[in-house]
């Protein structure tokens, strides 16, 4: 017995240094427990930074060298060209620099401009407007369903202001007599999928300071079969020239319908149409009428080299859009073009592009023809 009590005796240190360990193996883990809350801290961290994330910020400079073969001598290109449309002179088309902020709830875009572009195609409007690239804010009032309101860019067409994001370098006639921008309110429905659905209700027809008291409606409708394919409809009716009530009030009806292909990595196709109506006159039963279509290719070369074909052609005889000494339009264009990409952020373009009329309605010098050729060059800056 004397010797048993002696062993226990000898073992009780060993036995109470090993203690610690068999009770917290048999404790509530609690090491775990703390492991578990940093990453909902983190999680919560992340939440956090999606629901106000830094906003994005942007610019782009294009500028521009175009030589009217007709010489014209008002050192511009026909009165319905509105990019790119200044003749032998080293130019900015558009210059900009914006921000855009995006969160699960809220998003908007703000960006001023200068340039060429501006001038030609916000003449009409206030100068305090001029240099409003894109104002607006938005805000998601149900799931996929986001309601936006400002200045912004149109739903309508294939082609926009910045030569960087378009097939071609200069913009096609249908393209530059359809709205460039529009102000207003956009209800649109974007699953992120095959469609997409735009409701509009905006001041006019490219407008941003409206003179009467008549709204524009508009829609789009985006599908999306394959990532290879996709269609667009984009629609507007309303008020059409921005003028007073008590001078004149004709509503104007316009369907745009495009589609872009990509059959393989190195080719994309575009197609476009365009037609419209508008009164006469106030109250009129009579209508004018216009339509315009473009077909584009665009092949790539190399990495950094590609060529891209246009045809189009824009039938406005009465002049609603494009006026001429010859009343409007019965005009076939066709241009060449060639990008090359030397590092990031640069696009250097080139284009040759031809006009023919069934009348005389191209400035030459002094008098006047049938046709209008002229070679432009660009570089496109991102940053």
């Amino acid at each position: 017995m004397k010797h048993l009590l002696a062993l226990l005796l000898l073992l009780l240190p060993a036995l109470l240094r090993a203690q610690p360990t068999t009770t917290t193996t048999t404790a509530p883990p609690a090491a775990p427990t703390a492991m578990a809350a940093a990453p909902t801290a983190a999680q919560a961290a992340d939440t956090a930074a999606a629901d106000d994330p830094k906003p994005e910020f942007f610019g782009y400079v294009g500028v521009y060298y175009s030589y009217d073969f007709n010489n014209p001598a008002s050192l511009t290109r026909p009165g319905f060209i509105y990019s790119e449309n200044l003749h032998n002179q080293i130019a900015v088309n558009i210059a900009l620099l914006g921000a855009r902020y995006n969160s699960r709830r809220v998003r908007g875009t703000f960006a001023i401009q200068t340039g060429t572009y501006p001038d030609a195609n916000y003449g009409a409007e206030p100068p305090v407007f001029k240099n409003i690239y894109e104002a607006w804010g938005g805000l998601k009032v149900a799931d996929y369903l986001w309601l936006d309101a400002g200045i912004f860019l149109s739903h309508i067409g294939l082609e926009g202001p910045i030569s960087r994001d378009d097939l071609t370098l200069t913009r096609s006639i249908m393209a530059d007599n359809s709205p460039y921008y529009e102000a207003g309110a956009k209800l649109t429905y974007d699953r992120g999928r095959k469609w997409l659905f735009t409701g509009l209700l905006l001041n006019g027809w490219q407008v941003i300071r409206d003179r009467n008291q008549n709204f524009g409606l508009g829609w789009q409708v985006q599908f999306r079969p394959t990532a290879r394919l996709l269609l667009n409809s984009s629609t507007y009716a309303g008020e059409g020239r921005n003028l007073p009530d008590s001078v004149s009030r004709r509503l104007r009806y316009f369907h745009n319908f495009y589609l872009t292909y990509d059959p393989s990595p190195k080719w994309k196709i575009a197609a476009a149409f365009d037609t419209g109506w508008e009164e006469k006159g106030s109250g009129s039963a009579g209508y004018n009428a216009w339509q315009g279509g473009a077909l584009i290719m665009r092949r790539r070369i190399s990495k950094r080299t590609a060529a891209v074909a246009r045809l189009e052609y824009f039938h406005d005889p009465s002049g609603v859009l494009a006026a001429t000494r010859a009343g409007g339009l019965r005009t076939v264009g066709y241009s060449l073009g060639f990008d090359f990409l030397p590092v990031a952020r640069v696009m250097l373009r080139a284009e040759i592009k031809q006009f023919r009329d069934r009348e005389a309605v191209f400035e030459k010098r002094r008098t006047l023809q049938a046709s209008n050729t002229a070679a432009t060059v660009l570089l496109g800056l991102t940053f």
